[in-house]
């Protein structure tokens, strides 16, 4: 799939950078963006490029990854851009990264690691580790380059079980049941914060966390098993959509544009050890909602599953069943334990920033993308 070839892609990115102002003041700097390849941070990439593609903005972008022949791939239409750089490294070995980046980078965007439902659900402890040990030769390259902002992309998982429900404001956290599994992800996004946090205090230099929500959008991988990426798929190539619950599940859904505008706001004017929800307020609504406005873009039917136990209900019980030690009973382990995940976008919406697209749009938009860009 080539993005590129979407002229509504293209438009889409132009939208947005018509309404981030906060890109005029990286003129002249430059980007590492690690994890380059994923829905979110391809998004902030394609972003940056197309900025200097319009406005010749001159900011040079530093694609990290694990492939740097996907990556050209991926980023074919300005891989021969001198503003254009693959980094290829191995997460697993210490100073992969690191050893091959020049001096002096001045914004680093962190939004690597494990996210994928299933990813979680069979290597909790890869889910666990994997960031920290990067992120932290991250923090001490940028106290040793004068790294002006460095912004760790962490989740809205790290709120954990409320029983009083979203939307949370970014000090409002509730149950983590840390002896389940499934907790190695949320878990593992709360110490990096925290690491984050004490980079800020010990060696004064800026650290801002993004926490999104539930983004969606064209620019899902292949293989990408999150329920809005597998739809929007099956619903681009006509296939019918069933659902495997009720769906009502609450949640804050971003259009991946609107969240890499979110993301690049907050490196630029998020406070230091600070977080930040990444949340549309016209896009909180339940999963079966979403999925139907999906179904409608992709005018394909969509089945609800009679309600299923393992799915509505898991966090529920989630929350019950761990005061009583049975917590790994609840659902599958893959399963995102939480009932209600919307969040409060006040702090994130007193930067600046707007979300462009509502969740009936943004799924227009995904389908209609996916379908110009061919497979």
């Amino acid at each position: 799939m080539n993005l590129y070839k979407s002229d509504l892609y293209m438009s889409d990115l132009d939208l947005i950078i018509e309404h981030t102002d906060v890109l005029k003041d990286m003129k002249g700097t430059s980007v590492l963006i690690v994890g380059a390849r994923g829905m979110v941070c391809s998004a902030i990439a394609d972003l940056l490029f197309r900025y200097n593609e319009k406005e010749d903005a001159g900011i040079h972008i530093y694609l990290a990854g694990r492939d740097d022949k996907a990556l050209l791939e991926r980023f074919s239409k300005y891989a021969e851009s001198e503003y254009c750089t693959a980094v290829e490294f191995d997460s697993s070995k210490k100073g992969s990264l690191i050893d091959k980046l020049p001096d002096n980078i001045s914004y680093i965007i962190d939004g690597i690691g494990p996210s994928a439902p299933s990813d979680i659900g069979a290597h909790p402890i890869d889910s666990l580790y994997y960031n920290m040990g990067l992120l932290r030769e991250l923090l001490e390259y940028a106290d040793a380059n004068k790294t002006i902002s460095t912004l760790y992309i962490s989740s809205s998982e790290v709120y954990g079980i409320s029983q009083k429900g979203g939307p949370f404001k970014e000090d409002d956290y509730g149950y983590i049941d840390i002896l389940n599994p499934r907790s190695s992800y949320s878990c593992g996004k709360r110490s990096c914060e925290t690491l984050c946090a004490c980079y800020a205090f010990d060696r004064k230099i800026k650290t801002v966390i993004a926490r999104p929500g539930h983004v969606y959008g064209p620019t899902a991988r292949p293989g990408d098993d999150h329920i809005a990426a597998q739809f929007a798929i099956d619903a681009a190539h006509g296939g019918e959509l069933k659902m495997k619950s009720q769906g009502l599940q609450r949640r804050s859904y971003c259009y991946m544009l609107d969240c890499a505008s979110a993301i690049l706001t907050i490196l630029l004017r998020g406070n230091s050890a600070d977080s930040y929800n990444i949340s549309n307020p016209e896009s909180v609504l339940t999963l079966r909602s979403m999925m139907s406005y999906i179904a409608s873009a992709g005018g394909v039917r969509l089945s609800i599953a009679a309600n299923d136990i393992s799915q509505d209900s898991s966090a529920a019980l989630a929350l019950d069943n761990t005061m009583h030690g049975s917590s790994l009973n609840a659902g599958k382990i893959s399963d995102n334990p939480m009932p209600d995940s919307s969040l409060d976008s006040d702090k994130l919406l007193a930067l600046g920033w707007r979300g462009l697209f509502d969740a009936r749009q943004g799924a227009d938009h995904t389908i209609r993308i996916i379908r110009q860009a061919g497979d």
